[in-house]
């Protein structure tokens, strides 16, 4: 499947919406997580051989990007591997 360049282009707004929801809102960690959620779920519709890529590129992305700026990291639990995910923030 080909993935188009108007899939791509939303799938790609969705990421940057998340940043900014991660970097400067008030949103909960529940709602990021349930955003990180959706979209790793479209980027398994769109290029599911990819997944791991995806993991790698855009999950690490939101890491950092909780930790930086609301002082931890928060994985996704949808990954097969569990992790505890705990995180207290000061």
């Amino acid at each position: 499947m080909e993935l188009s360049d108007e899939a791509y282009r939303n799938f790609q707004r969705r990421v940057d919406r998340l940043c900014v929801l991660i970097v400067s809102s008030d949103c909960s960690d529940q709602e990021i997580q349930i955003e990180r959620l959706h979209l790793r779920v479209q980027a398994a519709t769109l290029f599911p051989e990819k997944l791991p890529l995806y993991d790698m590129v855009y999950e690490g992305r939101f890491d950092r990007l909780s930790e930086q700026f609301r002082g931890c990291i928060r994985r996704c639990e949808v990954r097969t591997r569990s992790r505890a995910s705990g995180c207290a923030r000061s």
